[in-house]
């Protein structure tokens, strides 16, 4: 087996008859008869048989008890917060490996086999459930316990390590509610809790009740405020209805003149359109004689336009012609012209021909030119080479320069962005600390808008006050600081200060945060305390736990004095092989080394030396923790880095003038080489221009055009254009001959013609007579229609607004009223004036009588209606509230009859147990139900425990502030202990409660658990300690399960309990004799 791993073996250590005696005792119906682990916390492997009584369950700290009773719990369907350690599954699996295994098996009372509940545990937080080797939900293990009323959430029931100040601390209230689900079943808790429902309603419909009953007389005094203005409003109204009446009537009168008037005009307009008619009948004939006429005359203009276009046809064959022969003379003439420009190019390019031949055989270079050009030639290549390495070991070095300013530009980012980060830190913790407690960053928004008010300085939480250099030194700093102090502890310097603070914050702004004032002791006087860590390297220790962290003297000096960091080493992986020694070492208590804290404590009892371990888990909140150191260190080489940079810009700028002066000696010898080479070549290029001059004028040459033939063609193309144009001109001519015959004919009907249009010229002035007459007319009858439409606008609208002030429904094309309307608005205002100026008048006095009376607002009616209505609405609401609260109070009345009584008698019968078990510890204690002021807030019932542990004083409440933690303890085992006997449920958990206990307590509740467990009435019990006093009393129905643990176990199976005892028993007579 590893070293490393604890293996736990449960013994039997009472009777070596423990299996007879599990066949004998029975256990409750859903007791645990055996448990069974693989890879769960600190076990690897281990089955153990509970006994149907108290078992104790007894081993050093950390050696895996409290596993056991984690493993009840989550075994058993319960939620990790039941524990009140990790909060996922993956945690409780045994490091190292990938899944865990709990299997619980309860006893079955009823027909049928036990109950046996397995739940493997993965590190992915899932779960696979079985019941009795068949796949099941969680929700139906959920359902089983609660059948067998098993409440692993109950503290009354299950109370592990971690939930033993929590149940101290529990209030009346959750008592209370925790012992009806404990003893007085699920039904007694329902039933309380459909009280506190039901009174939480009535109190809601009291609430509403109230308001609707203010509602109501507020509605009622509005209702009496508006009356005098209403009554206004109903004579205003009846003012109004008779304007409105006398309106009508004079829109009726209105209408009637309108309508008489229109009878007029329409007549009118009649008469005139009469007399157009007459007219046109007059025109028709005298405009039919001169459509005759003009037909004629355009015969005539007809034939005359006919001739014109022969004409035309004739000069545009003419024209036509001439534009060609002209275009064929135009491209002759552009001919001629392009041939005298050849022949002018080929003279020039011949004259120049001549002078290049003059100059080339001018030119006379000897050799001994040509070995002085060559030499300066090679001079000048040989300086060019010189300049051009030159040139290449500059850019060369330019681009080195380039790319270390690029390098220094680069790390000058990084250095920059970690400075900023460096500047975020304190934000990122901010906001960390908002994330995490909201009530602590509150307080330090605060404390930073009023520092004003404090006279010296207040260190904010330490999460952003503290820094850890190195990274892999967080979780060590994290894990030793407790979560209260790291992210809600201000630190003061003044007490005055504190004060104020704390007050601030719990009394005004109702904040949950911390303070404490700084240790008189120096930190230097902390550091003598502590042992040279040189002393401690032997171990593999190289420092404390203060060394590594970096903050205010303030802050490291109150660490020291709470947690003493400057007493807690780190050690490296080789201390691991120095466990036994440092054990020894009396200055060593706790240690942290790889991921564990070591944990070093000297049995009370034994005085020997036990070991625990505590797994550290990975940093949370200092993640983003920031050397100061570093930060100097990076300001330093990003300035060495500016200055690098500034360096290189100097030195890139030289460089780029130096580069600049080769550059420009190198053209220089650029243009002497090609002067040289220009010299030397000078005979060739002038032979080669000949030639380009003689290539050219031979291209001239082939571009001659023969002038007489062009000549030529073009004349033959003007004789083929003149025969096409005589051949169109004679059949023209022969159309002409022949229309000049018509001509001559018409000749004869042109004095019928002449005829013809004097008789057109006298019907026409007779026509124009007949149109004045007609335009007259019409202007007369435009006149009368746009008076017709006007007064058919006029009428129609009159009729609109009668119709519509008497409610009639007209169409819009309608100009008239009907008569059936017309008789009934006659019979309606026969008793009003029929004149109009006495309607006005009458209307006008009704207007002055209505101004008179002031103004109102329009919505007062309204309101008036509106809140008339909601009053009847509030009233019948008022109804249905006091009918459901009577109806609420009558049910609450029965049920809660019903409920005291039940809940009087638990309590009582309690209170008796109770009383006695105070009574055998020579001590006073009682149990009372806690009644409220009013009896219907159910939710404020609750259990009071009043204890007193001193002779001369007084019952007292069970509170933190009066008892000690033993005490408490004490009072707690003993509630428990008196529920016992009532309980309904099959087994109840108790870890290590006898913690802080005095010897004579502890013997004492040991006593009375033994005794009440041993009843066989009594449930299924587990008590889990690290020690017992000597010599207790014990039952042979008590089961002691020792967990130990060591370099080398044997599995818990193949531990033989009757061979152990006896072997101890011969060993023990051997020691007598």
């Amino acid at each position: 087996m590893d070293q490393s791993e604890n293996q736990s073996v449960l013994n039997d250590t009472l009777s070596t008859t423990t299996m007879s005696q599990s066949v004998i005792q029975k256990h409750a119906h859903g007791a645990i008869v055996r448990i069974r682990l693989e890879n769960f916390m600190t076990y690897k492997e281990v089955e153990l048989y509970p006994g149907p009584r108290l078992n104790v369950i007894i081993g050093p700290n950390g050696s895996g008890k409290s596993s056991i009773v984690c493993a009840i719990c989550l075994g058993l369907a319960g939620h990790p917060r039941v524990i009140g350690r990790a909060g996922n599954i993956g945690d409780y699996i045994k490091t190292g490996n990938d899944k865990g295994m709990i299997e619980i098996e309860l006893f079955n009372a009823e027909k049928g086999s036990n109950w046996i509940v397995n739940r493997t545990l993965h590190a992915q937080n899932a779960n696979k459930w079985t019941l009795n080797g068949k796949p099941t939900t969680e929700a139906a293990i959920k359902d089983l316990m609660k059948k067998l009323h098993i409440q692993v959430d109950n503290l009354c029931q299950f109370l592990p390590q971690e939930k033993v100040a929590e149940f101290t601390n529990m209030s009346k209230c959750d008592l209370l509610e925790n012992t009806e689900k404990c003893v007085g079943g699920e039904e007694l808790y329902l039933l309380h809790k459909s009280l506190k429902t039901l009174g939480q309603e009535t109190r809601n419909l009291e609430s509403d009740l109230n308001e609707a009953l203010n509602q109501a007389t507020s509605c009622r005094q509005v209702l009496r405020h508006l009356e005098p203005d209403v009554q206004a409003i109903q004579g205003r109204k009846d003012l109004e209805a008779k304007i409105v009446e006398y309106t009508q009537c004079k829109h009726f009168h209105d209408y009637q003149e309108k309508a008489l008037e229109h009878e007029k005009i329409t007549k009118m307009f009649d008469s005139v359109k009469n007399k157009v008619n007459e007219v046109h009948l007059r025109l028709k004939p005298l405009q039919d004689q001169i459509k005759k006429f003009k037909t004629e005359f355009d015969k005539a203009q007809t034939s005359y336009r006919s001739k014109n276009k022969l004409t035309k046809e004739i000069n545009a064959i003419s024209e036509q012609s001439d534009d060609l022969i002209e275009k064929i003379r135009d491209e002759l003439r552009h001919k001629k012209e392009e041939e005298k420009r050849r022949i002018e190019l080929c003279k020039d390019v011949q004259q120049q021909i001549s002078l290049l031949e003059e100059e080339f055989h001018s030119i006379n270079i000897d050799s001994q030119d040509q070995d002085e050009l060559q030499a300066e030639w090679n001079k000048l290549e040989i300086e060019r080479k010189k300049l051009t390495e030159q040139q290449t070991q500059m850019s060369t070095k330019h681009q080195q320069i380039n790319d270390e300013l690029r390098r220094i530009q680069q790390d000058m980012q990084i250095k920059q962005r970690e400075l900023n980060h460096i500047t975020n830190v304190q934000e990122t913790r901010l906001a960390k600390l908002q994330h995490q407690n909201m009530d602590a960053w509150k307080a330090v928004k605060w404390l930073r808008q009023n520092k004003m008010l404090f006279q010296k300085t207040v260190y904010e939480p330490m999460i952003l006050s503290l820094n850890v250099s190195d990274p892999n030194m967080m979780k060590y700093v994290e894990f030793i600081i407790p979560k209260r102090d790291l992210l809600a502890m201000f630190i003061f310097e003044d007490t005055d200060d504190m004060e104020l603070f704390i007050k601030e914050c719990h009394e005004k702004q109702k904040l949950v945060v911390h303070g404490s004032a700084i240790p008189r002791m120096s930190l230097e006087d902390f550091r003598r305390e502590a042992a040279p860590i040189n002393d401690l390297s032997r171990y593999g220790m190289f420092q404390y736990v203060l060394d590594t962290i970096q903050g205010p003297d303030a802050i490291l000096r109150y660490l020291c004095q709470t947690i003493k960091i400057h007493t807690l080493p780190i050690a490296n992986d080789s201390a691991m092989t120095h466990i036994d020694t440092i054990t020894k070492d009396k200055r060593i208590r706790r240690f942290f080394v790889k991921n564990f804290c070591y944990t070093l404590s000297i049995s009370y009892y034994t005085n020997e030396t036990s070991t625990t371990n505590i797994h550290v888990q990975k940093e949370k909140y200092l993640t983003d923790s920031v050397s100061h150191d570093r930060k100097q260190q990076i300001e330093h080489e990003h300035m060495q880095l500016k200055s690098r940079s500034d360096e290189l810009h100097k030195s890139q700028q030289t460089y780029e003038k130096e580069q600049n002066n080769l550059a420009r000696q190198l053209d220089e010898i650029k243009t002497r080489k090609m002067a040289i080479t220009d010299r030397r070549n000078a005979k060739a290029k002038l032979e080669r221009k000949i030639e380009e001059k003689k290539h050219t004028l031979t291209s001239y040459m082939k571009k001659q055009i023969d002038m007489a033939k062009e000549e030529k063609l073009a004349y033959e193309k003007e004789m083929k254009i003149h025969e096409d144009k005589m051949h169109k001109l004679n059949v023209q001519v022969k159309e002409l001959e022949n229309f000049n015959q018509k001509c001559s004919q018409l000749s004869i009907e042109s004095g019928r013609v002449a005829l013809a249009r004097q008789q057109h010229s006298i019907a026409d002035a007779t026509l124009e007579t007949h149109k004045e007459e007609l335009i007259q007319l019409k202007e007369q009858i435009l006149n009368a229609k746009k008076r017709m439409e006007a007064s058919e606008s006029l009428t129609r609208l009159a009729a609109q607004k009668i119709a519509k002030a008497m409610n009639k429904t007209v169409s819009s094309d309608d100009i008239l009223l009907s008569n059936k309307f017309v008789q009934e608005f006659r019979t309606k205002f026969a008793d009003l004036p029929s004149n109009l100026a006495d309607l006005e008048s009458e209307i006008m006095n009704f207007n002055a009588q209505l101004s008179c009376q002031g103004t109102i607002k329009d919505d007062v009616i309204r309101l008036y209606q509106q809140e008339k209505t909601n009053l009847v609405q509030i009233e019948n609401r008022i109804h249905d509230l006091e009918n459901k609260i009577k109806q609420g109070q009558i049910t609450a009345d029965t049920s809660k009859t019903n409920w005291l009584n039940q809940v009087n008698r638990m309590i009582d019968e309690i209170n008796e147990k109770f009383v006695d078990l105070f009574n055998t510890m020579g001590c006073k204690g009682e149990i009372c139900l806690d009644i409220p002021d009013s009896s219907k807030d159910f939710e404020k019932y609750g259990v009071n425990i009043k204890v007193q542990f001193r002779d001369g004083e007084k019952l007292h409440e069970m509170s933190e502030f009066l008892q000690s933690g033993g005490e408490k303890s004490v009072s707690v085992m003993l509630y428990m202990i008196a529920l016992q006997s009532m309980t309904i449920c099959p087994f109840r958990c108790v870890d290590e409660i006898n913690q802080g206990m005095d010897p004579t307590n502890e013997r004492r509740v040991f006593e009375l658990l033994v005794k009440h467990s041993s009843d066989k009435a009594n449930s299924q019990y587990f008590l889990l300690s690290p020690k017992l006093l000597p010599n207790l009393k014990y039952s042979r129905k008590i089961k002691l399960l020792f967990v130990c643990n060591g370099d080398v176990n044997i599995k818990s199976q193949e531990w033989n309990v009757s061979k152990y005892i006896e072997r101890r028993r011969a060993l023990a007579i051997n020691q007598t004799n």
